[in-house]
């Protein structure tokens, strides 16, 4: 029997209005309610989490920065594997006419650093100078990069592996887009090494986990967790390793719809 549930949330749990819906959070926080752990699993910082899952009420532990940090819902870290600033500094030297932007991300913030796009929200700020970031006191989680294309994407990526054996740097791309991007993180750092550290934590076994994906940077938690499960409209290597895939995608609550059928409605 299943006792921590996991699931990423773009092209996941989040569908077509980048959001889960009603019907998914309540299903989820019945389970909650019943004793399940529920656990988000995504490459977003804390405050994207919150704000895409308005509040996330319905999870325990989420996992943050594609599992460098491990926060309880009301924000308590459990763990953060973090990037130095050095890195930072160094990263800064591949931004070129090839590349769209950089992002550096702590918990609460995505400083964008680009000089040819700009957004702005309430946990994105389009940054133009490099010293502006590095003077800043930040606890870096993870750095996106983004080139104009994905040739230059797959180019970039081995020169990267090779100045930087201090960090892992993942390729990613997920289910619902074809464009390619670089996604850096601390050494060590994965959805399932977080996963498994939370297990350890709570004294669950890795076969009474079962976890919900689609795109590239869920291949190793649908690979290795007790149970895999990638969604209808999961990229082909994520459905390879799983264990099932859903009949349903995310657009149609994918993830509940399973989970329904395999342990049952929720009160």
């Amino acid at each position: 029997m299943f006792k921590m549930i996991v699931t990423d949330l773009d092209g996941t749990l989040l569908n077509k209005t980048r959001k889960p819906s009603e019907q998914t959070k309540q299903y989820l926080i019945n389970l909650k309610k019943e004793g399940y752990i529920i656990v988000i699993a995504t490459g977003r910082i804390y405050t994207s989490i919150l704000d895409a899952t308005d509040g996330a009420l319905f999870a325990d532990y989420l996992i943050s920065d594609t599992g460098a940090c491990i926060y309880k819902r009301t924000g308590e870290p459990i763990f953060q594997n973090l990037i130095s600033k050095e890195c930072v500094e160094n990263i800064f030297n591949y931004y070129n006419s090839n590349c769209r932007f950089i992002d550096i991300c702590d918990k609460n913030m995505i400083y964008k650093y680009s000089k040819t796009e700009s957004e702005n929200s309430s946990f994105v700020k389009t940054v133009t100078e490099k010293e502006e970031l590095l003077k800043k006191d930040l606890e870096i989680s993870h750095i996106s990069i983004a080139m104009n294309t994905n040739e230059q994407v797959l180019d970039l990526y081995p020169k990267l592996v090779k100045d930087f054996p201090g960090l892992e740097i993942l390729i990613m791309q997920d289910s619902f887009k074809d464009n390619k991007w670089i996604e850096m993180t601390a050494k060590g750092c994965s959805k399932y090494n977080a996963i498994k550290n939370l297990a350890n934590f709570l004294g669950i076994s890795n076969d009474e986990i079962i976890a919900f994906g689609d795109g590239r940077n869920d291949i190793d938690m649908i690979q290795n967790c007790g149970f895999g499960v990638a969604l209808a409209n999961a990229l082909p290597e994520v459905k390879e390793v799983a264990q099932d895939v859903t009949p349903l995608d995310n657009h149609h609550d994918g993830v509940i719809h399973y989970l329904e059928d395999m342990i049952g409605k929720a009160d």
